[in-house]
């Protein structure tokens, strides 16, 4: 009965290794040479500022450019077997342009490493929402304003020069923001998230990354599981929370912000460059005070590192 067991389980474990060798295969071919692929599609859609693209992409890169033309410009490349493998489905109705790639048989788990190759190149208008999901790529978008809403299984994702809510959600890849005006939900199971010059409400949480984030005139509440946190914020206090299970966390401040310090290292040091009021404790891993005339929490904790809070 102990042999049974132990060879189920030596082949539980040969299996998963398998399983995971197979995905990273069929998720790295992103890394190839553009020069390898053809035009497979080449359309253009008249359309209207304020619609959506709604893009379901098995596979692929995503690339958004923004003009200010009422129309969308789509440019699919890829190479012989996705020619010959992938079919495309085209929509151009009154809330937007919906583009849809199809494999004959279905997208299943025999499908990764098959070798199909493809890149999305899309031209919209400035003001357009987003709405893209890609297995196996990387999305890059800029200066698109409207509501955008991201999801990637194998890459990064990547924004510049945007306004409206967003949305963002990758399994293995890290997410980069820079000058993104409204919401932002951002999510990342493998990978950093960095949003620099933002301006507006923010939440990010990592399981194996660091955040680094650099805005103003928002509500904050980042967590990660397996990193650093450092902020720096402008802008007056509207609540920050940051939490890490395995890293230190940097705050800078203005030095008039007002606000109650609720910070907690249970595994480091606290260091604290604000004059304080209204102490209720203080110690080398517990900090509870307010920062000038108090205000809106914020909360800092972490379990296996330092904070610093100081003034920019």
């Amino acid at each position: 009965m102990a042999n049974n067991k132990l060879f189920t389980g030596t082949i539980l474990s040969i299996l998963l290794i398998l399983l995971f060798s197979l995905i990273s295969f069929g998720c790295s071919y992103t890394n190839y040479d553009v020069s390898d692929l053809k035009v497979i599609h080449e359309k253009t859609f008249n359309t209207a500022p304020g619609k959506s693209l709604t893009l379901k992409a098995y596979s692929g890169d995503v690339f958004i450019t923004t003009s200010d033309e009422p129309t969308v410009y789509v440019r699919i490349l890829g190479n012989s077997r996705a020619k010959e493998k992938v079919q495309f489905k085209f929509e151009n109705t009154d809330d937007g342009v919906s583009i849809t790639t199809e494999r004959p048989g279905g997208w299943n788990f025999f499908s990764f490493g098959s070798g199909i190759k493809l890149r999305f190149e899309i031209r919209l208008p400035r003001n357009y929402n987003a709405e893209i999901s890609s297995s196996g790529g990387d999305i890059s978008i800029k200066d698109l304003d409207g509501t955008k809403d991201l999801k990637s299984s194998g890459g990064d994702i990547s924004l510049e020069n945007s306004a409206g809510s967003l949305y963002v959600s990758t399994s293995g890849g890290d997410i980069q923001l820079n000058n993104i005006s409204g919401e932002e939900n951002l999510k990342t199971s493998g990978g950093d998230i960095t949003s620099t010059g933002f301006k507006g409400n923010l939440t990010a949480s990592t399981s194996g990354g660091d955040i680094s984030l650099n805005g103003s005139d928002g509500k904050i509440d980042a967590g990660t599981s397996g990193g650093q946190i450092k902020l720096i914020y402008q802008g007056d206090n509207l609540g920050i929370s940051l939490s890490s299970s395995g890293g230190d966390i940097s705050v800078k401040l203005p030095a008039d912000f007002n606000a109650h310090a609720d910070l907690h290292a249970s595994g480091g040091s606290i260091s604290c460059g604000f004059k304080t009021s209204n102490v209720t404790k203080v110690s080398s891993s517990n900090y509870e005070a307010d920062f000038n005339n108090g205000g809106s929490t914020l909360y800092v904790k972490t379990s296996g590192g330092d904070i610093d809070i100081s003034q920019q």
